[in-house]
């Protein structure tokens, strides 16, 4: 999603100023811009922090990012640390799952690494990004929870106006929204990447993210259930 969101902002550009928010791939946006401000983002697949200025226009206070690739996490830093000092921006470099301590590989992709994933390609998702592929590099890396994670920071979600929970991690969405246990009640909406088609080998589907979500008080906000995109970006709320 992260290659479709670069193609989006250059699009952007050729149009006026006023109407570029309305110039999206999903409505996520806008609906985050009604329910602003959100006072604290934990953002799970960093990468280079691309949404950083939208985020601080949201009103955010504190910014968790949360990246797996060590050499991404580099570039991470020293882009953050360019930002307005109005948002307090903070990094971790984390692979985030289910749990602590479980050995995985991490497989890296080719380009700038944003598909970068514990899974493999499938052939679907060679077909829709025929230029997209793993280099054959694989890091061993160990998992981190979310829980940890946000204590090691000192962030209170339960305190922040409006938390949101964002999850970017190319079809491993689903361990990491598990390890937060009853502690993703406290999130008032998370934004996820989501997929109808099998994209990455073992990836979670949509079907399973969305049972969970619902399960733990969570509704789909960004589409109808006809709309959800093959393979994108839907928000859940919490009323």
């Amino acid at each position: 999603m992260r290659f479709l969101k670069g193609v989006e902002r250059s699009a952007k550009k050729l149009v006026p100023q006023g109407w570029r928010k309305y110039f999206r791939a999903s409505k996520y946006e806008l609906l985050m811009e009604r329910r602003a401000p959100i006072d604290l983002i934990v953002h799970v697949g960093a990468h280079w922090a691309e949404d950083a200025e939208f985020y601080e226009r949201c009103g955010a206070r504190t910014v968790l990012w949360v990246e797996a690739d060590p050499d991404t996490f580099s570039k991470l830093t020293k882009v953050l640390a360019e930002r307005p000092k109005s948002t307090h921006h903070v990094a971790e470099n984390a692979l985030v799952s289910a749990s602590d301590g479980e050995e995985l590989s991490f497989n890296r992709f080719n380009g700038d690494g944003s598909s970068s994933s514990v899974h493999g390609s499938t052939g679907t998702y060679r077909e829709r990004f025929p230029h997209s592929h793993e280099t054959g590099e694989v890091i061993a890396m160990t998992t981190r929870s979310l829980p940890e994670i946000l204590a090691r920071h000192d962030v209170d979600v339960s305190a922040a106006a409006r938390p949101m929970l964002v999850v970017d991690v190319q079809g491993h969405e689903l361990p990491v929204l598990k390890g937060l246990g009853d502690g993703l009640r406290q999130f008032s909406q998370c934004k996820c990447e989501v997929s109808r088609v099998p994209m990455y080998e073992g990836g979670t589907q949509f079907k399973d993210i969305d049972a969970y979500m619902t399960s733990m008080g969570f509704r789909l906000a960004s589409h109808r259930y006809v709309q959800v995109p093959r393979h994108g970006d839907v928000l859940y709320v919490r009323d």
